[in-house]
């Protein structure tokens, strides 16, 4: 129990040293005790050590870049600050972890690409944070494929694509289903699908939505606050109804105890 306390506090004491640094982090995801800096020299083809070492963390942040990886400097006051999107390339290779550090530009704006590998003295960590790293990379480029998707509905309507308008009616006649024969007291407040302009035929009647189209209004209505109401609402009468199915069974065991 000690053990698990002194756990406890010992992130959150690190979560506020790293929150110093960026203000933009909310958490810790993944932590290794020690670790050392390296960076291959392609001229002489061999890895040199810099002198960056300390406790690695990944965090988590609340705007882009969502994820960032951190080694708390303890050689000096330069910390390793490395950016993880959706491009970020890592291999696991005993004893580095071996990435493309694209974080830095030189004087003139051109990117510096550097190949670094990151040491560990533990190499179960090494393996728990790379594997981590490569979850999240995955998760980022199924994000960007969707976001990437949603531009295009936008401004394409052909070959099988939806457009903007489309995957926007879509979405309103989706909406539309989903709050037939809810009352106000269902949402807390009255919910509306959106109006269809007068000179747009009507898609709400015997409207079927294939997989892709379904995707697309999906992603349109996460940016409709109704559309949030509405899932909350629906979330709540499941939460009271739970409850009280549960109450009435205590209240049928009790008298079955009588």
């Amino acid at each position: 129990m000690a053990a698990t306390v002194n756990s406890e506090a010992r992130r959150k004491a690190n979560l506020r040293v790293l929150q110093r640094l960026d203000s933009g982090i909310v958490d810790l995801a993944i932590t290794a005790s020690h670790v050392v800096l390296y960076e291959f020299n392609n001229g002489k083809s061999n890895w040199e050590k810099k002198n960056v070492e300390g406790s690695l963390f990944v965090t988590k942040r609340s705007e882009s870049p969502r994820f960032k990886l951190i080694v708390l400097n303890r050689s000096s006051t330069e910390n390793l600050e490395v950016p993880i999107s959706s491009s970020f390339q890592l291999q696991n290779r005993d004893p580095y972890m071996i990435f493309k550090d694209t974080s830095k530009t030189d004087s003139s704006g051109v990117v510096e690409e550097k190949i670094r590998g990151i040491w560990f003295h533990d190499g179960d960590e090494r393996d728990k944070i790379a594997s981590y790293l490569d979850n999240v990379v995955k998760s980022l480029i199924q994000i960007d494929e969707m976001e990437k998707n949603r531009q295009q509905a936008r401004t394409t309507d052909h070959g099988g694509n939806v457009s903007g308008q489309v995957a926007k009616d879509a979405g309103a006649a989706l909406l539309s289903t989903l709050t037939q024969g809810m009352s106000v007291g269902d949402c807390a407040q009255s919910i509306q699908p959106a109006s269809t302009p007068a000179d747009s035929p009507s898609i709400h009647q015997n409207l079927v939505l294939d997989k892709k189209s379904l995707q697309l209004s999906l992603l349109s209505l996460m940016q409709d606050e109704r559309f949030i109401d509405l899932i909350h609402a629906q979330y709540i009468k499941v939460v009271q109804s739970r409850s009280a199915r549960q109450n009435r069974q205590q209240e049928q065991h009790q008298q079955h105890r009588k």
